[in-house]
C-alpha cells in the first residue's frame, strides 16, 4: 500500500497546476542542424554554446560549427563541463556568456553540460547571486532562450524542471526547480550519440530506466506520467542492449534516446524516489557517475519498494511481457529479476567500491532528508533501511531482506 506523505500532497498540487511544458522536439540524424537552424530563425545569433572539451577535441561539433558561421552566428564556446558540475564551473561559464553578450544558450552534452547550461542562462537573465536562485521555483525571470542536444541517453535533463549543481565547498547537492528551465527545443541526434563508450551507454540508459521506475510508483502519477513512463521502460528493456554492445546502430540509439525523453518527462511531473536520494549523496561525496550510482542502487530499492508497489511493478512486467501470469507479487518479483539480469547483461558492477562505511551516516541522514523534502516516495525509509542499502551496496551483495 502507498503511504502518503505530505510532500505527495503538495506535489500533487504544484504538478496539477504549475504547466510543465515539453520542448518542441527534433529527432533522427542530423537533428541537430535542424534545431540550430530553428534557433537562427529564433532570431538569436550570439549564443553560448555549453559542450564538453572531448566533443570539441573529436571534431564532433565541426558540422554544427560551420553551419552557424555560414549563417553568420557568432557562437561563444564554453567547454569547461566536468561531471558533477560545481558552482565554480557555473560562475566560469556565466561570465563568458555576459562578457560576449550572448543572446541565448545551447548545450551539447551529457546530464551535466545540460544542468550547467540551464543554470547560466537562468542566472545570466536574474542578476542574482546563484545561492539566491537555488530550491523551488526561485527563479522569476525568464533565462536566456535555450536549446538543447542531449549526447547521453539517461538524464533526461533536455525535458525537466530541475538542475542539480554541487555547492563549490561543501560539495552537497543543490537543485535549481523551475519550469522556466526547460528548453524552449531539443534534439535527439544519434549520429552524436553512436561514440558514446559501452559503460557509459549501459550506466545512463540505466539512470533512464530508474526515471521511468521511480515515476511509475511515484504516490504522484497521472494518467501522462504513466503512458511515458511505462514506454520508456519497454523501449529501454528492448533496445539498451544493442545500443550499448552495438552502438553504430543508430535506431537503437534513436530509441533510447527517446524513452529518456519520456522518462525525464514522467519524473519531472511525478517525482523521484529512494534511488536518487541515496545517489545523490553518492556521488556528491565520492564524485561518484550519477547513472553508475543509480544503477547499482536501483535493484536494491525496488526490493525495499516492493511491498508497496507490487501491483505497479507486475503491470510493467506484463508490458514487457504480454503473456506473464502470476500474482502481482509474483510478477512483481519476476519484473526486478529482470533488472538484475539487464544489468548483468549490461556489465553494471553489483557493489560501489569507494563507499565507505564511515560516511553511511551522513549520506543516510542527507537522503532521508531530501526524500522528505522533495518525493513523492511509496514507502519510507527508516535509517536503517538506508543503512541496510548502502552495507549491500558496499560489500556486493544483492539479496537483502528488510523488516
Amino acid at each position: 500500500m502507498f503511504t502518503k506523505t505530505p510532500i505527495s500532497y503538495a506535489l500533487r498540487l504544484v504538478s496539477t497546476f504549475v504547466p510543465i511544458p515539453k520542448p518542441l522536439l527534433f529527432s533522427g540524424p542530423g537533428s541537430t542542424l535542424n534545431l540550430a537552424d530553428f534557433m537562427l530563425d529564433s532570431g538569436h545569433r550570439r549564443p553560448l554554446l555549453v559542450t564538453d572539451a572531448f566533443l570539441l577535441q573529436n571534431g564532433m561539433l565541426d558540422g554544427l560549427l560551420a553551419f552557424l558561421k555560414d549563417n553568420g552566428c557568432e557562437a561563444t564556446i564554453f567547454d569547461g563541463i566536468i561531471p558533477n558540475p560545481t558552482f565554480a564551473v557555473v560562475e566560469a561559464g556565466l561570465k563568458l556568456s555576459r562578457d560576449n553578450a550572448c543572446d541565448s544558450v545551447i548545450a551539447i552534452g551529457g546530464g551535466s553540460a545540460i544542468d550547467a547550461a540551464k543554470v547560466i542562462a537562468a542566472a545570466h537573465t536574474a542578476r542574482k547571486p546563484l545561492a539566491k536562485l537555488v530550491g523551488n521555483l526561485k527563479i522569476k525571470d525568464a533565462p536566456l532562450p535555450f536549446f538543447v542536444v542531449p549526447t547521453t541517453s539517461g538524464s533526461g535533463s533536455e525535458t525537466t524542471v530541475a538542475a542539480v549543481i554541487s555547492d563549490s565547498k561543501t560539495h552537497k547537492k543543490q537543485f535549481f526547480v523551475s519550469p522556466k528551465l526547460i528548453p524552449i527545443a531539443a534534439a535527439l541526434d544519434p549520429e552524436l550519440l553512436k561514440s558514446l563508450p559501452p559503460a557509459m551507454t549501459a550506466a545512463v540508459g540505466m539512470d533512464a530506466l530508474t526515471h521511468a521506475i521511480e515515476a511509475y510508483t511515484s504516490t504522484n502519477t497521472f494518467d501522462d506520467t504513466d503512458r511515458d513512463a511505462a514506454t520508456a521502460v519497454s523501449l529501454l528493456f528492448r533496445y539498451l542492449p544493442t545500443a550499448t554492445h552495438s552502438g553504430s546502430d543508430l535506431v537503437a540509439r534513436e530509441k533510447v534516446a527517446r524513452a529518456s525523453f519520456l522518462a525525464g518527462a514522467a519524473f519531472t511531473k511525478a517525482s523521484l524516489g529512494y534511488v536518487h536520494a541515496i545517489s545523490h549523496q553518492i556521488s556528491a561525496q565520492y564524485n561518484t557517475p550519477h547513472g553508475l550510482a543509480n544503477a547499482v542502487i536501483l535493484p536494491r530499492v525496488l526490493r525495499f519498494n516492493a511491498s508497496a508497489v507490487a501491483p505497479r511493478l507486475a503491470e510493467l512486467e506484463r508490458r514487457i511481457d504480454p503473456t506473464a501470469q502470476g500474482s502481482d507479487a509474483q510478477l512483481a518479483q519476476r519484473f526486478i529479476d529482470r533488472v538484475e539480469t539487464l544489468s548483468d547483461e549490461l556489465a553494471i558492477p553489483t557493489k560501489l567500491e569507494d563507499l565507505q562505511s564511515e560516511d553511511f551516516g551522513k549520506i543516510t541522514r542527507d537522503a532521508r532528508s531530501e526524500a522528505r523534502r522533495s518525493y513523492a516516495v511509496p514507502k519510507v525509509m527508516k535509517a536503517a533501511d538506508v543503512t541496510r542499502v548502502l552495507t549491500s551496496v558496499a560489500d556486493g551483495t544483492r539479496q537483502i531482506s528488510f523488516d
